[in-house]
């Protein structure tokens, strides 16, 4: 049985789930929970698309449907939406405790009043400024919650005090790209984090290189599979 590109239903892993070939064919990957994927409506076993692209069979036990999210946007204009620092880039002189990006950057590539945008319906359920204590690293930021798809987007390193806690729509601003914070080499960029479930600060508490694994994702890969 061939796998084909499946687009269009949603759905989200609850759980560690294996990936065939096909219903009866060897395991070739697992799908980490959390993750999103596209899928058929099939029963016991869905046809699916990884965010990456990857194709096979899952069960669909462990897969609950998303409802349909309003149109997504990119956080950036579309002149600055390519990234400049991938997701788990591994960089011990930048990253010393765990060696690994933590989220995506979107440069500035020297330009300043670049907008950051809400990437769709959603709301804003934290924020802090450049001089608390998270801000000292994140500088000015900020996070998204997208109840459709029950996930949370981090926005850092705002130019100036970002949107006010509270509802949200897509292509909203949530703010300007800026350095402030911890932005290495002082370069203006977006740091943008993403998290399974509602935000909160705490879980940014990382103990180890696989707890950042457990808590986030590809913010970048996501985001374009909903564009």
């Amino acid at each position: 049985m061939k796998c084909v590109i499946i687009i269009g239903m949603k759905f989200k892993a609850t759980d560690t789930i294996n990936l065939r070939s096909d219903p009866a064919g060897p395991r070739i990957g697992k799908i980490a929970v959390g993750t999103i994927v596209e899928g058929d409506s099939a029963t016991p076993w869905k046809a699916v698309t990884l965010p990456d692209g990857t194709t096979g069979y899952c069960s669909a036990l462990y897969l609950q449907a998303l409802p349909e999210t309003s149109v997504w946007h990119a956080p950036v204009p579309q002149a600055y939406f390519h990234l400049s620092q991938g997701y788990l880039h591994e960089d011990w002189s930048l990253y010393p405790k765990f060696g690994h990006h933590t989220g995506v950057d979107y440069g500035g590539h020297g330009q300043t009043g670049i907008p950051l945008f809400a990437c769709a319906d959603g709301e804003i359920v934290y924020r802090d400024v450049a001089s608390s204590a998270w801000g000292k690293s994140l500088g000015n930021h900020a996070t998204l919650y997208v109840p459709a798809s029950d996930v949370s987007l981090l926005y850092c390193h705002i130019a100036s005090e970002p949107h006010a806690i509270g509802p949200i729509k897509a292509r909203d601003q949530i703010g300007v790209m800026g350095n402030t914070g911890k932005s290495a080499g002082g370069a203006v960029h977006l740091h943008l984090e993403g998290y399974h479930g509602r935000f909160v600060i705490a879980w940014r508490s990382f103990t180890s290189l696989d707890d950042i694994k457990k808590k986030t994702f590809d913010a970048d890969a996501f985001i374009r599979t909903l564009l």
